[in-house]
């Protein structure tokens, strides 16, 4: 049996009031919620807690990265319980991660570069469509189709692109060394 460590189950019991032996003795999407919840917590923690030292670059990327392995899994699942849960999970993280661009790492961007900011603008609206989009799935006014997934996907690819190429290699290159770490740190304070 694996080993679940203590913040975990603190979390678990606090935002789901799903204990270990409820999840592990408990109904379908009750060890469906904690086995998915587990896998996120262990990719979420390995990006967040490992590093010290990194370049804002690599920190937001990392988080590219869990998103994208919680939508694939979602895309993959045959299970709805498990689809639902991982669409929560995908809708939250890429609100949060939406949320620490828009108020965090753009405003410095854009006050650095004044008229030349209309990549930021850009991004924004992109966060919009996809807000809109997660909104609507999650209210039911629109369904989760291949189409809509393949969609999703490929304006992730390209928004991802973006930053990774652009805004956030720009912030890593740009801006002075404590303003990128009063930045990651509003970042991780933000998570825990």
């Amino acid at each position: 049996m694996e080993q679940y460590d203590k913040e975990f189950l603190d979390y678990m019991r606090t935002k789901y009031k799903l204990t270990l032996d409820e999840a592990t003795n408990g109904t379908e999407p009750q060890v469906i919620k904690f086995a998915v919840a587990w896998d996120v917590w262990k990719h979420a923690k390995s990006i967040y807690y490992d590093a010290k030292k990194e370049s804002i670059t690599d920190f937001m990327s990392k988080d590219h990265s869990r998103l994208d392995h919680i939508f694939q899994t979602f895309r993959k699942s045959k299970n709805d319980n498990e689809r639902r849960q991982l669409f929560l999970e995908f809708k939250a993280g890429l609100e949060r991660h939406m949320g620490w661009e828009e108020n965090i790492l753009f405003p410095p961007v854009k006050r650095e570069l004044g008229d030349d900011s209309g990549m930021i603008d850009e991004l924004i609206m992109q966060h919009n469509r996809m807000r809109e989009d997660l909104n609507g799935i999650a209210s039911g006014q629109i369904n989760s189709s291949v189409s809509f997934e393949t969609d999703m996907e490929q304006l992730l690819a390209a928004h991802d692109k973006m930053e990774e190429e652009g805004i956030y290699p720009w912030v890593d290159d740009n801006l002075e060394n404590k303003e990128k770490t009063e930045i990651l740190s509003k970042i991780r304070n933000s998570v825990s």
